[in-house]
């Protein structure tokens, strides 16, 4: 049995795991900034120099590029040939995951007040939900394409 291309355009089901880090990514990013932050762009705190220029300028021009910028991963991965697709698409995934993982305790600490939780919890317990959430929707694309 061989399977088509995984990442081809009719294959949203395997596409949502990137989706998802992807859109992960920018939520944490945006409700990571300090308080601060919304009546001052200059106190903005982001690693990615592209998205520390566009938090300087405004949150919408993080937001905007943001949805050019998913567009764009999403394009290059249902459109490059087998298996420069899947790398592209591992490598976005992953830098995707790490960089929303990277939000969480500054996020749980500001909503929570709980400072006694050790942050390697909040991390493997993301990455943990992350895998059965990519797990599922890989199982469900497996089983519509190997059914077919």
């Amino acid at each position: 049995m061989r399977l088509r291309n995984p990442f081809s355009k009719q294959n949203v089901l395997i596409l949502t795991p990137l989706i998802l880090v992807m859109i992960l990514d920018l939520i944490f990013t945006l409700v990571g900034q300090p308080k601060d932050y919304w009546q001052n762009y200059y106190l903005f705190n982001e690693g990615s120099p592209l998205g520390s220029i566009l938090l300087l300028w405004h949150s919408g021009y993080f937001v905007l590029f943001f949805a050019f910028y998913l567009f764009f991963v999403l394009f290059l991965v249902t459109n490059l040939k087998r298996p420069i697709n899947i790398m592209v698409a591992v490598g976005f995934f992953l830098g995707h995951a790490w960089g929303s993982a990277s939000w969480l305790s500054t996020i749980f600490y500001r909503l929570t007040d709980v400072y006694f939780i050790n942050e390697w919890y909040l991390i493997v317990g993301y990455f943990i939900l992350i895998a059965i959430v990519s797990g599922f929707f890989i199982n469900r694309w497996l089983l519509k394409n190997i059914t077919s």
